[in-house]
């Protein structure tokens, strides 16, 4: 798969067409394959999706459905444009209804892909009724114990509770999860049945698995048997984030690093990637080689990088120079050590900025949530600052007020 852009064609003259129109545009020869929506389905088995895809839906019985799974398993970063002989208005309008970019006729001209390659790339994201601004935000832990599922945890609670924002928390380790755990929640008994049945994914199976914390925060965990084998399926996972795309405005997602080989789409579709890895040798080794596999695999989303103090009895064993060098790009953010209040969120079954709000743990939350949500991510900073501003002109009003009435 191109990282750039893709064709899956029905018929030798377009393909034909399509070939020296991409040639022109310096894409491979293979970027263009004989094939329509079920070849490309079949490849997003085992590669991310393109930047850019035209897809030709000729001879399908249902191209609607067919385009709405084809945009649910590419996700967001992926612009998909549909192509077909049939020039019917209805046809058209249920292929944007469906996700897709556009609808092109048969013959495709050059300049028509050129122009649509254009109004695809600038335009905002193709999928109906989503919010418009809802992010997935990926936590990989470099290494075990780093604290990234504790980093994710405690942000997707700063965000709902301090900034207001709807969250919800998936945890993908089913067997060794504690997102429930560490909320002191019981875990949910349906994510296991969302996550192997793609064509049952829907709002009220959703429902059923989502454990909800708070009005603005709902966790998706599960803690399954050790002694079976579970499957996580990477289109339930997309039909999963479409549906909540819809009522959600960001998505952590608690990744396991094991997962990295066979959740290629889900991390397709992030928009943020935090790395959560410690000072070490070992952990400018793993850095590296996942910054290298994302990088394979096309992945467009901002990364991230984070490196956690765990305290006095495993003390960085580099300093910030050695290891920005090692893994050839800079430390975002290094998560100070405050084993005290770490120790009473884990034994008290509460988050950091309830029990410990000025904790340096917190305040960097604080800041990681800026970063990855921008302006929305202060929002209760921001609500506080106006407060605080209205306040004061009411109180000069009342000065000028009184003032006033006394010289009367």
């Amino acid at each position: 798969m191109h990282n750039d852009f893709m064709a899956f064609v029905n018929d030798d003259d377009t393909a034909r067409i399509i070939r020296v129109w991409a040639d022109r545009q310096s894409f491979p020869a293979e970027a263009v394959q004989s094939g329509g929506p079920e070849l490309f389905t079949s490849m997003l088995d085992f590669d991310a999706p393109p930047k850019f895809a035209l897809v030709d839906f000729d001879k399908q019985e249902q191209p609607v459905q067919l385009a709405a799974r084809l945009v649910s398993l590419c996700g967001p970063s992926c612009r998909l444009v549909a192509m077909g002989s049939a020039n019917d208005v209805t046809l058209f309008r249920g292929m944007l209804g469906a996700g897709m970019a556009d609808y092109l006729v048969k013959p495709i001209t050059p300049e028509a892909l050129t122009q649509t390659l254009l109004a695809a790339t600038r335009g905002t994201s193709t999928t109906g009724g989503e919010i418009k601004d809802s992010k997935n935000i990926i936590f990989i832990g470099v290494r075990g114990g780093v604290g990234a599922s504790a980093l994710a945890t405690n942000l997707a609670w700063t965000l709902s509770h301090r900034s207001k924002i709807k969250c919800a928390l998936l945890d993908l380790d089913l067997q060794y999860g504690t997102s429930a755990l560490a909320m002191d929640i019981e875990p949910g008994h349906g994510l296991r049945d969302v996550l192997s049945s793609p064509q049952r994914v829907d709002g009220l199976m959703i429902a059923g698995a989502l454990v909800t914390e708070s009005d603005t925060l709902g966790i998706l965990s599960a803690e399954e048997p050790l002694d079976e084998i579970v499957h996580i399926d990477p289109t339930a996972i997309m039909a999963l984030l479409k549906e909540m795309r819809i009522t959600h405005q960001a998505i952590i997602i608690d990744m396991p690093k094991y997962l990295l080989p066979t959740q290629k789409r889900l991390l397709a579709t992030a928009q943020e990637i935090v790395l959560v890895t410690e000072m070490s040798l070992v952990g400018i080794r793993d850095t590296l080689r996942i910054r290298s596999t994302l990088k394979n695999l096309g992945i467009t989303a901002r990364v991230t990088q984070i490196a956690t103090k765990i305290g006095p009895t495993r003390p960085a064993a580099v300093d910030e120079q050695t290891f920005t060098k090692g893994t050839q790009a800079p430390l975002d953010f290094i998560v100070p050590d405050d084993h005290k209040a770490m120790v009473a969120s884990s034994n008290s079954g509460k988050m950091l900025d309830a029990i410990a709000p000025s904790s340096p743990v917190t305040l960097a939350i604080h800041k990681l949530a800026e970063h990855l949500m921008g302006s929305n991510g202060d929002e209760a900073a921001q609500k506080k600052k106006k407060k605080k501003s209205n306040s004061s002109l009411m109180t000069l009003l009342f000065k000028v007020f009184v003032k006033g009435a006394s010289k009367k």
